[in-house]
């Protein structure tokens, strides 16, 4: 089906609602007429990144649209994603992301129809990663979802926030000397250095793709190497501009994904993939061995110091507890929890460490 055929929809008690295949997105791209609309359901960086994903297949359904009266109204994007089961089979299964609804249009109810939409084209087998408590409530009331995961976040406070603005930069600059000072010998006594890489070489992956062996999701080099070629937010100019078109977030004045190795004489021990974003720092996903916890903080201290922000966030009960006990931060306090949920028959499961980089978190 062409995205001209896409034109032609089916109507559903007014409402007019379009599908998109990761094959009529790459056609999507050079559709002029769909990227003038006033109001957006995706960006163009994320439809590169979409049908870049290495776990989507040209037929999944990628994103739905409802229309009322010529109108955006609703839109819903889903990121296809893979699960392997006891007998290490896979399952495809989405991931709910970018939810949308126009509350001031009077045909609401649009946006649970596409929801039902997208329950039909992955029956049972759809997830969602740290939803807002408004769409929590909703995935409730159809009893097709359960909670399977509960995030309980820590806030480490480093600094004042650069909202006030001369005291916030003042003590960052300060923390940043501070603990620069005192972690950076902690590394050469340990034999430890930390490298941010720009992209993944063979030991890399190779270290990746060992460990993503235990993990249900098999996040492994390939999901990688996807994730930092195609990030959804940008730092640029240009969507700067154009946010005034999306509900979601598209720009950030400061937008970095920062993935980092940790070596022990000369050996890896630990694969960290974090996110800055206008001065707050999150740890998403980290590989390494719980032995190796200890040496692992050690190296993060000195990674945070030298990015120095004013705010880190971490999900990861291990090096938390290791980070609490060494780490000099102003305030270390923990946040409201934040849940995954999946379908009923989707038997989703994490593995032993949580990683707050799951799902379309992965990119923010």
């Amino acid at each position: 089906m062409s995205v001209a055929e896409l034109q032609v929809a089916p109507v559903v008690g007014g409402v007019e609602i379009i599908e998109y295949t990761k094959r009529e997105l790459k056609e999507l791209l050079a559709n002029q007429r769909f990227w003038i609309q006033p109001r957006l359901p995706i960006t163009k960086r994320r439809v590169i990144s979409q049908v870049s994903n290495p776990r989507a297949e040209d037929n999944d359904t990628l994103l739905i649209t409802a229309y009322y009266k010529g109108q955006l109204v609703a839109y819903l994007g889903i990121l296809p994603d893979l699960l392997m089961d006891e007998s290490q089979k896979p399952i495809k299964f989405g991931w709910l992301t970018a939810w949308w609804a126009d509350k001031e249009s009077e045909n609401r109810l649009a946006a649970m129809k596409i929801l039902f939409v997208a329950m039909k084209k992955y029956p049972n087998k759809l997830a969602a990663s740290s939803p807002s408590s408004e769409a929590g409530r909703v995935y409730d009331g159809t009893r097709q979802f359960r909670v399977c995961v509960v995030f309980d976040l820590s806030y480490f406070i480093i600094a004042l926030p650069p909202s006030l603005r001369v005291l916030g930069p003042l003590t960052r600059w300060f923390a940043g000397a501070k603990n620069r000072f005192i972690f950076g010998r902690e590394l050469v006594n340990h034999g430890l250095e930390v490298q941010t890489v720009e992209a993944l070489d063979g030991a890399v992956e190779l270290f990746i793709n060992t460990r993503a062996v235990g993990d249900p999701l098999r996040r492994d080099s390939s999901y990688w190497n996807w994730v930092l070629r195609f990030p959804w937010m940008s730092a640029s100019e240009e969507d700067k501009i154009i946010q005034k078109n999306y509900a979601f977030s598209v720009f950030a004045r400061d937008f970095r994904q920062i993935p980092m190795v940790v070596n022990r004489f000369g050996k890896i021990i630990a694969f960290l993939f974090m996110t800055l974003r206008d001065g707050r720092l999150c740890l998403k996903y980290a590989y390494y061995d719980s032995c190796d916890a200890g040496d692992v903080t050690r190296a993060l201290h000195f990674a945070i110091a030298e990015i120095n922000p004013w705010l880190f966030v971490c999900a990861d009960a291990g090096l938390k507890t290791e980070l609490r006990r060494r780490f000099p931060f102003h305030v270390a306090r923990r946040s409201k929890s934040s849940a995954i949920y999946a379908g009923n028959a989707l038997p989703l499961s994490l593995g032993c460490r949580l990683h707050l980089g799951t799902g379309d978190n992965i990119f923010t």
